[in-house]
């Protein structure tokens, strides 16, 4: 039988990831279709003043929505750090062990790929010391 405290964090953490992926699909779409114009755009090996611009405009457009993800990670930092962390001695430790590989395959599972685009959070959290430690973000662009 599974610990509550354990199973109330996975949850917490599960949901948390739930609103992460619902606010960044969108974006990563407008990233994927930015990235089909811009590849477009760059497969002419001798681009016109206004090709040279619009090609500026669509990798300015995608900076500005890659900020915008960004934000959501903070989000999704202050979400998880607000969640109470299953404690040593107050929660079955042989649950709490097992969390890291949980933590790892569940943001596997929520990350965002969508086309050219792929997004997923990059946590680290110390269980023994009770404590997130980090969580940054991957964002890879294939062409």
């Amino acid at each position: 039988m599974s610990d509550i405290a354990v199973e109330n964090y996975k949850k917490g953490v599960a949901n948390a990831l739930d609103r992460w992926a619902k606010k960044v699909k969108p974006v990563a779409e407008q990233i994927d279709k930015l990235n089909s114009v811009l590849k477009k755009l760059l497969e002419n090996k001798s681009p016109s003043a206004e090709d040279k611009k619009k090609i500026d405009d669509c990798k300015a457009a995608r900076d500005k929505l890659q900020k915008k993800i960004e934000t959501f990670d903070l989000e999704l930092k202050t979400d998880l750090m607000l969640l109470d962390m299953p404690q040593k001695g107050k929660a079955d430790e042989k649950e709490i062990v097992k969390l890291p590989k949980w933590i790892e395959e569940i943001v596997k599972k929520k990350g965002v790929s969508i086309g050219t685009v792929a997004v997923a959070p990059d946590i680290d959290i110390d269980f023994k010391a009770g404590k997130l430690k980090k969580v940054g973000l991957i964002i890879k662009f294939t062409f």
